[in-house]
Order: C-alpha cells, then structure tokens, then sequence
C-alpha cells in the first residue's frame, strides 16, 4: 500500500508540473486576464533600435512621428558662458549623455504643421536633464527646459515679428523664463523623468509576460505626472515593417505577431492654484498603449486617444537597429 501511495503521490507531482509548464507554453498564445499569474522582474536590456518612423491618419488629418537615438558630448549639456545660458543650454555635467530625436508633422488640407523635440539624458539611470521643443506651423515658438534640484526651469523663445521667423531661434528676441517648481506632495517622485523617455523605458524592458506594474514620475509642459505602467494582455497584432541594420541592410518584417503590450495611465500631481495639466505623449492624451514586438524589441504601434480627433493608431513603418 505505501509504494501504491509513493508512485501517485509521483505522478501527481509530475502531473503538475506538466500542466505548469503547459501553461508557460500556451499562455503567450492567448490574451492575459487583468491579473497575471506569471511573475517576471523588469529586467533592464539595451535598446535594440537606434531610429523609428510611426504613421497615422484620422479623418482628412495624416501623421508622421520619427524618432531617433545618438550620443552626445559633454558640451551639448554644460554652459560654457553666459551668452549659452540665455540660449537655455543647462548647467549640468554629463559624462554619458544620450540625445532623443523626436520630429512630429501632421498635413491636414494642404496645411502642415512641424514639431520637433529633443531630449538630452544620461544613458546610465536614462533621466533626463535637458529638453528642447521647438513648433514651426501655425504659431513659431522654442521652448528650453532644464531639470534642477527644486523644479524645471524653462525659457521660452518667441519671434517677435514675422520677419524674425524666418531667423534662426538664436536670433529671436521675445524672452521670458519660468521655474516650475515641483510640489511638495510628489510622494513616490524622487525622480522626474520626460514623457518622450517612456518609448526607450519600455523599450529597455526584457520582453516577458508577467511583468510588474511600475510607477514613472514625469514633467509634462508646466507639471508633473504620475504614470503607471502595466502589461496587458493582447490578441495577434499583424505587422510589416523594414528594418535597417546597422550595416545598411534591410528587411521587410511583414507577419503576426504576439505583441507585450503596456498600457499608460497618468495622474496629474495636484500643484496649488493652477489647473491640472492634461498629459500628453506625442499627442495621445489617454489610454495610451504601446506595442512591442517581442522577437526584435521594437515598438510597432503607439495607440490612444487625442482629445479633438478621438481614437488614433500610429504604426510603425521603419526601424533601424543597432
């Protein structure tokens, strides 16, 4: 009777770990519930992409937003005279800094407008300590950040005429700086991050199913925000898409996928005497997703709401890796 006992008691415990190890294999396959059983760390890799190009259209309004990743010296971030500073270079040593590229364009009618953005941050934590965003459409404005102990320090470059908008930024004359000081309630904010940043975050995630939901402070245009970043679950995503390689050559990725999907949600952090700041991520204002091709790292679709066209989908149609 013992050995009878002994040999189920064996094939139970073999039993269970068939049926583990089945639902290791079968989960990808189908969408994850709310709450996922798999437990996974988030695990840091390099980022496998050096440049993207994502398109979209809604209505009569097309969309393109290419993204690009490069070095950059010390002296893009550090003063070296007072003339610099009032172009709004910051005064911060950085040893390993990164620079990511964001240019934005949007043709509605014939009518085009141009957005560009600039993020200088460190490689080693991937905080951020300068920003340039610089519009060219329908209005014509510069603004430069620069992330301090206390706040944000920002200084916006305007033309004053319509002839200095033909100038280069250095030359327009029109002013001003602010600080944005961040508020004393900024609890699980001991450091500020930059929403552009979010792509290479997730993007530097080891591709696994399970993973933690994690929180990521970020400065928006005047205020900070509170994202919570969580996996969710997906069906097949159909993709295609070129990849360039670093020695030039291409590929046409045109399959299904599984894509590891993170959903973005915000949380204005309350700043006295002002009124909330609406977050936004390329545009996106909420339920803001982003798709990663698990095999070669890549996003392949940012999704969300904008708040005057509704529902948008940008998809990528190019990737160069390193």
């Amino acid at each position: 009777m013992n050995v009878r006992m002994k040999t189920r008691k064996l094939l139970l415990q073999h039993k269970g770990i068939f049926f583990l190890l089945a639902a290791l294999v079968i989960l990808p396959e189908f969408c994850l519930a709310a709450e996922n059983t798999v437990v996974a760390t988030t695990a840091n890799k390099k980022v496998s992409w050096s440049a993207l190009i994502f398109k979209g259209s809604k209505f009569s309004t097309s969309f393109e937003v290419q993204m690009q990743l490069g070095s950059t010296d010390d002296a893009s971030g550090n003063i070296s005279s007072p003339k610099e500073r009032e172009l709004g270079t910051c005064p911060n040593t950085v040893h390993d800094g990164r620079l990511l590229t964001i240019k934005a364009t949007s043709q509605e009618l014939g009518e085009e407008d141009k957005y560009e953005e600039k993020v200088w941050f460190t490689e080693q934590d991937g905080l951020p300590y300068k920003r340039n965003r610089l519009n060219q459409g329908r209005a014509f404005w510069m603004k430069s950040y620069c992330w301090e102990e206390k706040g944000v320090r920002r200084q916006k470059v305007v033309p004053r005429n319509s002839a200095e908008e033909q100038q280069p930024q250095a030359l327009w004359s029109q002013r001003t700086e602010s600080l944005y000081r961040y508020p004393e309630n900024r609890t699980g904010c001991s450091t500020i991050s930059d929403p552009a940043l979010i792509l290479y975050k997730v993007s530097s995630l080891a591709p696994v199913i399970g993973q933690d939901p994690f929180d990521l402070c970020v400065f928006g245009k005047k205020q900070l925000h509170r994202l919570t970043i969580k996996q969710e679950g997906a069906p097949p995503l159909k993709v295609a898409y070129a990849i360039r390689s670093a020695a030039q050559k291409e590929t046409v990725v045109e399959e299904q996928i599984l894509p590891v999907v993170y959903a973005v949600t915000s949380e204005n952090i309350d700043t006295a005497n002002q009124t909330p700041e609406t977050f936004s991520l390329f545009g996106l204002h909420k339920d803001i997703r982003i798709y990663l091709d698990p095999r070669n790292g890549i996003p392949v679709r940012i999704s969300g709401t904008v708040n005057s066209i509704g529902t948008l989908e940008l998809e990528v149609q190019n990737a160069t890796i390193n």
